[in-house]
Parts: C-alpha cells; structure tokens; sequence
C-alpha cells in the first residue's frame, strides 16, 4: 500500500522533473510502461500508464525519437545536437588524449565517447571527421602547436632513432639530455628527457622550458644506450623492487625505472613476471629484443 507521505512528495514534485525523469530512464535502457512505472516509484515519483504516455507525447514535440520494440520504448537519438565545431573539438582532443595519455585514461575517455554518441545520430560524421585528422598536425598546428609551436619543432628535430644531446634551461636550471618525446602528465605538456648527468629520465613541462641549445654530438652508449628504461602499471607497480644501480620515477598510474648494471638477459628475465604490466620504453634496440622474447615464448608454449 503507497503512503500518503509518498502520495503528497509525488504530487509536489513539477512535471517537467518527472518528464526529465522518464527521458533519462528512456536513455539508459529499452523499458515497458510498466517497468517505467515501477522505477519511478522506486523514486517516489507515482503516475499512471495514461500520464507516462502524454509525457512521451512531449518528448516527441521536443524532438525525441522514441522507438518500440517488443512492447518496450526507448529513445534512438534523443535532443543532444553537436554542430561541426563541436565534432572537430571532440576528433582533436580525442588524438591528443590517445597519444599523451596512458591507455587507462584513453579507454575512460573512450567510454565517454560512447556514451555521448549513444545521445546522437552524429556518430558517423564524427568518425569521418577524426579520420582526416593526425596527431603531428594536430600537435603541431592545433593550440597546443600555437602556444608551444617554436619549441616543438626545434626540439622534435633531435629526437630520432640515433640519440642526440642537447641543453636545455628549465625552470632556471641548465640541463643536459637526451630528448625521448612529448606527452602529457600533471596537467601540463611535457617533454620526456634523459638526464645524463642524474641518469635518471625526468619530465620537462614546455612552459617551464625557457631556453634550447643543440650540441654537436650525439649521445653516446655510454650515456644512454647502456640504460634500459621500462614502466610497470597497474597494481603490480606497488610490488616492484627497487634493485642495486636502479633509479625509479613514481607517477599515479605506474613507475618508470632506469636500469644500468644489470645484466640483459637476467634483466629481460626478471621482467616477465610482470607480464602485460610492463613495457619496455628505451632504448629501441632493447624493446625489439624484449618483444622478441615474448614472442617467442608464446610459440613455444603454444606448439
């Protein structure tokens, strides 16, 4: 039996709080009209099946298009319009989310997509668009290349497959480093460089860079090609030791680890016990080597 207090909190609630109530219930999953009525009541919200349609007659004034199958109604695209300049918006700041950001955060990113285009009949035009854009030209070119355009293209003409030096002012301190790329991490767009003189990879946020300087020699093996740096993610990054000559870098989603002395092999070794949580990052020739012996392991184990 429905109480009276319910009754009377029902009654005060305005029309079109119950009519955004019954659209939102529409968005999320196909429902009868009684599967509508019992929800609703589990919000203290009390209608009839009379009631509930004249509100879908509403809703389809507002441009909804409500659909039914097998006796249940949702909305096919209900009224969230993007116009071009929205879509373009979405197509750069999903390329830049994919290259900058981990593959956690992408795939929350991704989830949002879906969501939002599960609200519109803007989907196909979307994916067209996002086809004709890449993340060099966006990079470059977009507004993150309008603030820090000089910067990226001088210093993207020393990170190549051969390691080059160069010195660089960062928050009034010289440093030299090899420069690896750009990506993004506390909010700000940096650079991830090798710092020789600490060993140790150290993030260079590009508004703090405020001087570049090419140096006439390539980084040597002794400075870069002997360091093995990898990243483990996840909640096996709290699990990681910290061995003899090692300099880890602690960030929110993962760790990065500067290996010098260690052994290749016993390395590579050691590491896959932390299977898919971990990926080699530098150098090339050791990410080669690692995913060959991942690879084969697999043929080995699947012969």
């Amino acid at each position: 039996m429905i109480k009276k207090s319910a009754k009377l909190s029902s009654k005060s609630l305005s029309t079109p709080f119950k009519v955004i109530k019954i659209l939102k219930l529409l968005v999320e999953k196909p429902s009868s009209i009684d599967e509508i009525l019992e929800r609703l009541e589990e919000d203290g919200i009390f209608t009839n099946k009379e009631t509930v349609s004249k509100y879908f007659t509403t809703l389809r004034y507002a441009g909804c298009d409500i659909q039914k199958i097998r006796n249940k109604f949702y909305i096919k695209y209900p009224v969230v319009h993007l116009d071009d300049t929205e879509l373009e918006t979405l197509a750069h700041f999903d390329i830049i989310c994919k290259n900058l950001n981990s593959k956690e955060n992408y795939g929350e990113f991704l989830k949002f997509l879906s969501k939002l285009f599960s609200l519109t009949n803007k989907n196909n035009e979307y994916k067209k668009m996002r086809s004709t854009i890449t993340f060099d030209e966006d990079f470059n070119t977009g507004k993150i290349g309008k603030r820090y355009g000089e910067k990226i293209e001088t210093i993207s003409k020393f990170i190549q497959d051969t390691p080059q030096k160069i010195k660089i002012i960062c928050a009034e301190k010289e440093f030299t480093i090899t420069p690896l790329k750009f990506h993004y991490f506390k909010d700000s767009i940096c650079l991830l460089g090798y710092d020789i003189k600490n060993n140790v990879n150290k993030n260079f946020p590009l508004d703090k860079i405020s001087d570049i300087k090419g140096m006439p020699t390539a980084a040597s093996s002794s400075d870069f090609g002997l360091i093995t740096t990898f990243k483990i993610s996840g909640r096996l990054k709290n699990a990681y030791t910290v061995r003899e000559g090692e300099i880890i870098s602690e960030y929110e989603d993962y760790i990065m680890v500067s290996n010098k002395k260690e052994d290749k092999d016993e390395l590579f070794k050691r590491l896959l016990r932390y299977g898919t949580f971990c990926e080699i990052l530098y150098p090339k020739s050791d990410r080669e080597k690692f995913k060959n012996l991942l690879e084969n392991l697999i043929a080995k184990f699947s012969a």
